[in-house]
């Protein structure tokens, strides 16, 4: 399956918000769509789905992720999220070969950013509730001269399935990155693995709906964030 990739490139928003389009895109996504996003919230954290709201630090503001995972700090990540339908190749191969395929891509962009990166080969010894303090199996972590792989994770993500398509929604840790160069860099090579080319674009009026929607009866709710 070919398709162009929808590219959509949005400004800092709010931590609700920001959750909500992404689940927006899934209910109704037809080709793949590739978004890049800021947080208007400066000490926001996100939770996985399954985590419990205790393991938020004191007085940070957090939002409750439609995926897995664990808790990301957001303080001055890099955040994408990639939106498959049903019927593309990523999304039928499963969590584990779609997770390593947009890792590699991921890898890739970030090698040209001059980062010494490689994927985890296996899950850290390790037990954290925080996405950063544990690599898992083909996580982003940065590697040595020789290519051998060190314990810092770099690049992390969760996926969730649905009747719609795939939602993966990653985080990148780096020191001083530049927003514009490193949407271009990792870019280039998520279209390569996920269409023909690439388009940017914005939200359909739908698409707002939805999220403004989703923000009001799920996002921003006690119930949704305080549900575990």
């Amino acid at each position: 399956m070919s398709a162009t990739v929808r590219v959509l490139v949005h400004p800092a928003q709010n931590r609700h918000l920001n959750m909500a389009v992404d689940e927006a895109l899934l209910r109704v996504c037809t080709r793949p769509v590739l978004r890049f996003y800021r947080w208007s919230e400066p000490d926001a954290v996100s939770i996985g789905y399954f985590q419990a709201h205790a393991d938020v630090p004191a007085g940070r503001p957090f939002v409750r992720r439609y995926t897995g995972g664990g808790l990301v700090d957001h303080t001055g990540d890099f955040t994408y999220s990639v939106i498959l339908p049903k019927s593309h190749p990523l999304t039928v191969a499963g969590t584990s070969s779609s997770y390593r395929l947009i890792h590699e891509a991921v890898a890739q962009g970030l090698r040209r950013e001059g980062c010494a990166v490689r994927l985890a080969p296996a899950d850290d010894a390790v037990d954290s509730n925080a996405c950063f303090q544990k690599a898992v199996l083909y996580d982003v972590v940065a590697a040595d001269h020789d290519g051998q792989a060190r314990r810092e994770k770099v690049a992390g993500a969760a996926q969730r399935r649905t009747r719609e398509g795939c939602l993966h929604q990653g985080s990148i840790l780096l020191n001083g990155f530049d927003f514009k160069s490193l949407s271009y860099s990792i870019g280039e090579y998520l279209i390569a693995l996920l269409g023909t080319d690439g388009e940017e674009g914005a939200l359909s009026a739908e698409e707002q709906t939805r999220a403004q929607q989703l923000t009001v009866e799920r996002y921003a709710t006690e119930l949704w964030n305080h549900s575990r």
